[in-house]
């Protein structure tokens, strides 16, 4: 499955976020854990959004931004080796939808969407990268029933090799909910973040927001979920930062 390129949409400028951290990893064995937790994906009916802020320093390397701790190739979200595809695969193994995306060292906001449809057939995906629309192509992700995507790992899937996430994560949050194009582009915001616990302007499903990690502490060892029950342990060398979109 293909989709249009570049299909944001206009918005207004809405209040920032007053969150100022990030989490940094210098990707050797830093990773955040939490409770392993399955979302929906191959039935009709079950949505899921995945929307978070990036700065990698290493295009060079796979980069695993959620994970699995007992799967180093499937059961997460992550960039390629060459750093300009995304890439969302199930709990089948080799069942994805990757995007393509810009491989640098900017700051970038990135919305994954999904919808499942019974009967073995893949779930509608969609993928943006700073509030625009990416070309998507799909195989069988959402096709295998009870094949879902579990995760419980910010950063990395098993903890070692060359797949783990290098540079910062900011406001990684999950909704149990498709966010439409011109939400994604408000949470976008022209590169200035918006405080997603609030409906503002065209962004108006803060109340499916199931998951949000916005390492608001800014120091300490737990990265509380400020939406849900998935407080994150911080393990390795995971740090909060101030560095943070603007």
């Amino acid at each position: 499955m293909s989709l249009g390129l570049g299909n944001s949409l206009t918005s207004n400028l809405y209040s920032s976020s007053d969150v100022s951290y990030s989490m940094s990893f210098d990707g050797t064995g830093d990773f955040l854990s939490f409770t392993e937790t399955t979302f929906n994906i191959e039935d009709t009916g079950d949505e899921l959004t995945i929307a978070f802020w990036a700065k990698r320093t290493d295009n060079n390397d796979e980069a695993v931004v959620l994970g699995n701790s007992a799967s180093a190739s499937f059961k997460r979200l992550n960039f390629d080796s060459d750093g300009d595809a995304l890439i969302i695969e199930s709990d089948q193994n080799g069942q994805t939808a990757t995007g393509t995306v810009t491989a640098d060292t900017n700051w970038h906001h990135y919305a994954i969407t999904a919808v499942g449809s019974s009967g073995g057939n893949t779930a509608t995906v969609v993928m943006y990268e700073d509030g625009s629309a990416v070309s998507v192509s799909n195989t069988n992700f959402g096709v295998s029933d009870n094949k879902d995507f579990t995760i419980n790992r910010i950063g990395s899937d098993d903890g070692g090799g060359t797949a783990e996430f290098k540079g910062l994560l900011y406001q990684v949050a999950i909704w149990t909910d498709k966010l439409e194009a011109n939400e994604v582009a408000a949470i976008y915001n022209s590169g200035s973040p918006i405080d997603i616990e609030k409906n503002s302007g065209d962004y108006d499903s803060s109340s499916e927001l199931a998951h949000l990690w916005d390492f608001r502490e800014g120091s300490g060892s737990t990265a509380a979920d400020q939406a849900g029950s998935l407080n994150a342990t911080l393990n390795g060398d995971a740090a909060f930062s101030t560095t943070t979109p603007s």
